[in-house]
């Protein structure tokens, strides 16, 4: 049964995806903790955080954005329309295309490295040490843009047979890779980088075997197939359009790299801040977004007008469902949550004070950048990729300019709100235009809306009480007791959040209840 045509699929799906994504981010959080203990906002970490910050930065746009968003709706056509034989040809001539381009790509990286950080981040020019580490290391990881584009192109050929799974392991082998080499070698990021490498051979391996058994040959041989056009003409918009959103960062990152604006560690603390706000992002915003994108296509593709406009509007309501809280509880625990896991060795009180700061304005985009991915792919099931290019060009030059206006009242703050406003700027474009190209979405979102945002509110607000007096209470002191708290207060409110959403009739909040207890 398709996912399209079940909705328990979608969610069982992105619930697939959502758990895969927790566990990586929870190993995502030791690494960063382990990174934050040894470098701090020092040199070391601000020159691997630059160093990468465009691969990573490529990673978002093949494996979250251009590539997999290309692949998946023709992967789904071709799958539902010509058949599993035509499907596995496409993704032979498919393969070779890919990997001498990424080679190409990854090699052009290594080579341009020092122009590379020299425009990422023109700040390092003041300190020659900082500049040729940053370069160092900006060559060793550069081979990883290829690595990752492989990934996601197998990741496009699983989603496409509705399997979710192993590409959701990925991060995880990503992230155990990453702390093994810190731990084992911790002298300026090299551990960290080479682990890096691994990590992304080792994503690759672990989806082999399940594509040979579906059927799939990878032989270095260019073929030729009708569905490589139509990828290659969704994926040049698609490109355009993800990378927009990729510059901005690279923006944020040139004003950040400049102390006399931001402070020093100003790249370290934005790399930090991101690392808190993507976890609710990734557990089920994108991860509802790429579960949707399958079904959407296909729905598309039969022309089934109402089945894409209900697919959509549970992909919202889901996305949202845990984005208001998240938002909300990430602002008032932005404290407690980045002093705990993070304020130990070369991780100052300060380096704490700006990442909070950063983190709250950075949350309150939370909601507009995961109905954004949401959006953005039901655009693309209808193979209409030049509206979301539209809209994160508006998006980027409200960023610039807000950067510029807000960056010297207010530093890094400045360039956090910056990227929230710009955020709802794009999700507001994209919804307007979702919804004259199926209809509207709004029967009853109203009123889900406002009752979703008082039970987001009282669990924030409890969790701003409970916390500090839960340390007066049980007289909490060191971080072990202190880790136990915070993660107390976080389920504890959690469960204030999902009793109210069950009073207040929150379907989504029943449909949890219906699964647990198996009942239909």
């Amino acid at each position: 049964m398709s996912t399209a045509r079940d909705p328990r699929r979608l969610f069982k799906a992105a619930g697939t995806m959502g758990l895969a994504t927790a566990v990586s981010r929870l190993l995502g959080f030791a690494r960063d903790c382990l990174i934050a203990a040894a470098y701090g906002t020092s040199a070391p970490a601000q020159a691997f955080v630059v160093a990468f910050r465009i691969p990573n930065l490529l990673r978002d746009l093949v494996a979250e954005g251009a590539a997999n968003s290309a692949f998946v709706p023709v992967f789904s056509r071709v799958r539902a329309l010509e058949g599993e034989a035509s499907w596995a040809a496409l993704s032979r001539a498919l393969f070779s295309r890919l990997f001498f381009g990424f080679a190409a790509i990854s090699i052009l990286g290594v080579w341009l490295a020092p122009w590379l950080v020299a425009v990422t981040a023109p700040g390092f020019r003041s300190d020659p040490e900082l500049a040729a580490l940053t370069v160092k290391l900006t060559r060793i990881l550069f081979p990883f843009v290829g690595l990752v584009g492989i990934w996601a192109f197998f990741m496009g050929l699983s989603n496409s047979l509705d399997r979710f799974t192993l590409p959701a392991l990925g991060p995880i082998v990503l992230n155990l890779c990453m702390i093994g080499g810190l731990i084992l070698f911790r002298p300026d990021a090299l551990g960290i980088s080479c682990g890096l490498l691994l990590g992304g051979i080792l994503q690759i391996a672990i989806q082999w075997p399940a594509l040979h058994r579906a059927g799939v040959r990878f032989r270095l041989r260019v073929r030729s197939h009708p569905g490589v056009e139509s990828i290659g003409r969704m994926m040049g918009p698609r490109l355009v359009g993800s990378s927009v959103h990729q510059v901005g960062v690279l923006v944020d990152t040139i004003f950040a790299s400049f102390k006399e604006l931001v402070g020093a560690g100003g790249i370290a603390t934005l790399y930090y801040a991101h690392r808190f706000l993507h976890l609710p992002m990734a557990l089920f915003g994108i991860s509802m977004a790429q579960a949707a994108l399958p079904a959407l296509s296909s729905l598309a593709a039969r022309n089934d007008s109402e089945g894409v406009r209900r697919t959509t509007a549970l992909a919202l309501r889901s996305s949202l469902f845990v984005a208001v809280p998240s938002c909300l509880g990430l602002i008032a625990l932005a404290h407690p949550i980045v002093e705990t896991l993070l304020e130990r060795g070369a991780f100052t009180p300060e380096s704490t004070r700006m990442t909070v700061v950063t983190l709250q304005w950075y949350a309150l985009g939370l909601t507009a950048m995961c109905t954004a991915k949401v959006l953005t792919n039901v655009l693309y099931a209808f193979h209409d990729t030049w509206t979301p290019v539209q809209s994160a060009a508006l998006a980027l030059t409200a960023n610039v300019a807000l950067n510029f206006l807000l960056v010297k009242p207010m530093g890094l703050a400045g360039l956090a709100l910056a990227t929230s406003l710009a955020s709802g700027l794009n999700s507001w474009h994209l919804y307007a235009r979702v919804h004259r190209r199926i209809g509207s979405l709004e029967a009853g979102l109203k009123s889900w809306a406002a009752r979703l945002t008082a039970a987001s509110l009282a669990m924030a607000v409890w969790a701003r009480l409970l916390w500090p007096a839960g340390l007066r209470w049980f007289g909490i002191s060191g971080a072990p007791a202190a880790a136990a708290w915070l993660l107390a207060v976080i389920a504890l409110s959690a469960a204030l959040f999902f009793g109210l959403a069950l009073l207040l009739k929150l379907e989504e909040a029943q449909g949890v209840v219906r699964w647990l207890f198996r009942k239909s």
